[in-house]
């Protein structure tokens, strides 16, 4: 059966649910249909009598110059149709939001009648507003991204707080998602390129904490978002980023405080016995010399009897300073007990360490120290020595050998250095 234009015209108008409007630019005539009326409530008799003064006493006072400024930005040829969303009233009390459409039909000599349709999207203007104002209560940024096969990628979505985070706004990092990756920091860049890629390929959740860069200040963002691979070959992501920086400076203390002493703040044994297995490794693999210092101050059960622990802690804090101020930064010091430190020193030769040990001890002899009571008094070390060059020998070996030493010189009268060559001959 053969349906007229007529016919099927009506049956797409029901199908959208649309109703449909036509005015009369020159005799300000118009004409609604029947479910124009009901999507307010209405039917057209208690409408009745229907004039172009129906439709602005329904309108939200705020909105009609909106649709003004639409149809007349249409009528000069700036836009392909006379298209706004306004508010009007529902028979209940209700704004509703319609979407409004028309074109204008231009006959030779005729009148000119501008034709459309209403459609109530209420319901989408409500959720998108819910999502706005979800967007905006959570900590972090919403966002859609998505990837190409062929590796092109942008965002579709972004909410406002990308302004916060970023210092774009959201129609930017939609336009050009390369903005937005300028800011990541450039030692992160590749990482996060990288997890993207894997998610891609694998698709496991993306999961990755970077840096980024805005306004001058760095701060650590976490990405969390769940691929979907569509037919087309392309992945979306729906996810979010958070602000990590309160958890990533608990995360660095935490780490600072399980690798320093807390009176000194230099490192601790476990620490430095890590380093050491490291550099005794890269010696064995590559060659060179290193060396190790144990390091003992002298009589220091007697100064804190003396004069009390908190004086002696004074003394162990200045004593590692005084380290600190006579070893390079790829030097590695630790507080290893009470009174007892050890350096690492790498590259360097066995000579050049006892050199540095001995300036240290006589360093902290020449430092004056003075109790609660104004006493004062002075402080001094004993230290062994030891290289490892050639010879192949355990981290334990090692730091026997080195202990040995320092035994050595403190029953030869403390405060000297004792050095173990490689040929287990022992010079003060």
């Amino acid at each position: 059966m053969q349906l007229s234009s007529e016919t099927r015209l009506k049956a797409i108008l029901d199908g959208t649910g649309a109703g449909t409007w036509e005015w009369n630019l020159d005799t300000n005539d118009v004409i609604f249909n029947e479910r124009w009326a009901g999507m307010l409530g209405y039917t057209l008799d208690e409408l009745a009598p229907v004039t172009f003064g129906t439709w602005e006493r329904l309108c939200h006072p705020a909105d009609l110059d909106l649709a003004w400024k639409a149809l007349q930005k249409y009528l000069d040829g700036k836009g392909p149709q006379f298209e706004c969303v306004i508010r009007m009233q529902h028979k209940d009390g209700q704004w509703r939001y319609i979407h409004t459409r028309g074109m204008l039909l231009n006959g030779n000599g005729q009148p000119r009648w501008l034709m459309g349709t209403h459609l109530d999207v209420t319901e989408e203007k409500v959720t998108g507003r819910r999502l706005a104002q979800l967007a905006e209560s959570l900590p972090g940024i919403i966002y859609t991204f998505v990837m190409e096969p062929d590796g092109r990628y942008y965002f579709t979505y972004m909410s406002r707080k990308v302004e916060d985070f970023f210092g774009l706004t959201a129609a930017e990092a939609c336009a050009n998602a390369e903005l937005l990756f300028q800011h990541i920091h450039p030692d992160d860049l590749q990482a996060v390129h990288d997890s993207i890629g894997n998610s891609f390929a694998t698709l496991q959740q993306w999961v990755c904490d970077y840096r980024v860069i805005n306004s001058g200040m760095t701060g650590w963002l976490r990405g969390v978002a769940k691929p979907e691979r569509e037919p087309d070959g392309k992945v979306i992501w729906q996810g979010m980023v958070i602000n990590i920086d309160d958890e990533k400076r608990l995360e660095l203390e935490l780490e600072r405080l399980s690798v320093t002493d807390e009176l000194t703040g230099l490192f601790n044994r476990r620490y430095f016995l890590r380093k050491l297995e490291e550099t005794a490794t890269q010696q064995e693999r590559y060659g060179g010399e290193f060396s190790l210092v144990s390091v003992d101050l002298d009589h220091f059960k007697e100064i804190n009897d003396a004069y009390g622990h908190p004086v002696g802690d004074l003394v162990l804090k200045r004593f590692g300073q005084l380290i600190q101020n006579r070893v390079r930064k790829s030097d590695v010091v630790a507080r290893t007990g009470g009174e007892e430190f050890l350096i690492l020193m790498p590259q360097t030769s066995l000579e050049n360490a006892a050199q540095v040990t001995d300036d240290l001890r006589s360093a902290i002899e020449a430092e004056s120290f003075v109790s609660d009571e104004n006493q004062a008094f002075t402080v001094t070390m004993s230290a062994g020595v030891v290289s490892c060059r050639e010879e192949v020998v355990t981290v334990r070996e090692l730091l026997s050998v080195c202990d040995r030493s320092l035994y050595k010189a403190k029953r030869k009268g403390r405060n000297q250095v004792m050095v173990q060559y490689p040929a287990s001959e022992t010079r003060a």
